[in-house]
């Protein structure tokens, strides 16, 4: 649009467009309507797109423990095979478990399978208690945060402004091209400003707002833009959602050309609205009101989210085929050596 204007294609050009020192170096703006006191907050906010169970259909069924969690988990279990393999040959002279047994059993326990081994001596059996007790813990802990999970959905992701979006290699940050923070990231002398602008490429530019929105929707994305924006047309859409901190403040207007006599028309009429009280009352009419999230109901489970235990399942079935195919094969084999030797 201020292209235009420079051009001196059109007179005016009518939208909520932000003061920078340069573009009053080619245009001339009217006094401000958009001001940054007045109700709204009008500083520019990153979108991203709200996580939901599609995006973990790999993990969905493992974030509920920290990799710490996980890996303490499969020490208790190694160590718990081996004790209940030493006790038993240790303590029990009647008959021993294999060790082949022991962790079939140990692991069982942890899936809440019981076990048909007689268990005789006090070591045995406190070893196999202490199982169990892991296996209480372990299952309330997991079930509650995995129904949790599948019913309200992942939480936000952990971040809180720019710095935290470029720290992730994986997400890409863009904002609208030709918008006032291409001046505003260029003659930032802030560090964090600087860095970013200059990892940025051509491609990571949005050729306006909603182009950029619908990016964030389908993309790894986060878009900058401008909040009263957002608010007016995404929020109450639960699907993407804006980061808690703002950046440049900004006073918007329309445009004109350059020393267009129309300006001090305009500003009149502006004062005007402005004295009169039409401008506040029309911000108070504006009624903007925000969805609710964390309320959101429960809907269905798809596919896509409990592929991944099907998947598991069904590689299960087909390596107890094969170990089943095999073990044919030794018992044949062995069979046949044995009939030769008679």
């Amino acid at each position: 649009m201020l292209r235009e204007v420079k051009d001196r294609r059109v007179d005016v050009a009518v939208g909520p467009l932000g003061i920078t020192l340069k573009r009053t170096a080619i245009v001339d703006f009217l006094i401000g309507v958009f001001e940054s006191h007045i109700q709204f907050d009008f500083s520019f906010r990153i979108a991203l797109r709200r996580p939901s169970n599609e995006d973990y259909m790999w993990t969905v069924y493992t974030k509920q423990f920290e990799l710490g969690v996980w890996l303490i988990l499969i020490f208790l279990t190694v160590g718990l095979v081996l004790c209940l393999y030493f006790v038993s040959h240790g303590f029990s002279r009647r008959a021993t478990i294999s060790f082949s047994d022991c962790a079939f059993t140990i692991f069982g326990f942890l899936c809440g399978q019981g076990s048909t081994l007689a268990f005789s001596s006090t070591a045995v059996r406190t070893a196999v208690i202490t199982s169990l007790l892991l296996q209480v813990v372990t299952l309330s802990y997991y079930t509650s945060n995995l129904v949790s999970a599948l019913t309200v959905g992942p939480p936000l992701p952990p971040f809180s402004d720019l710095g935290d979006i470029h720290a992730q290699s994986s997400i890409t940050f863009g904002i609208v091209k030709g918008s006032r923070n291409t001046d505003d990231f260029t003659d930032s002398k802030n560090p964090l400003h600087q860095s970013v602008w200059r990892r940025m490429e051509e491609e990571d530019l949005a050729l306006t707002a909603q182009d950029g929105m619908n990016r964030v929707y389908s993309e790894n994305y986060a878009l900058m833009l401008w909040g009263i924006y957002f608010k007016v047309n995404y929020a109450q859409d639960c699907r993407v959602f804006t980061l808690p901190t703002g950046y440049f403040p900004t006073y918007t207007s329309f445009a004109l050309t350059k020393g267009s006599p129309l300006v001090p028309v305009f500003n009149k009429l502006v004062l005007d609205i402005i004295s009169s009280g039409l401008l506040k009352k029309w911000w108070q009419e504006l009624s903007l009101t925000s969805t609710d999230c964390s309320a959101l109901e429960t809907q269905p489970i798809e596919l896509k989210t409990v592929l991944t235990p099907f998947l598991l399942l069904s590689g299960s079935i087909l390596v107890s085929l094969g170990v089943l195919l095999v073990e044919r094969y030794i018992a044949n084999v062995f069979f046949r050596k044995s009939g030769l030797r008679k």
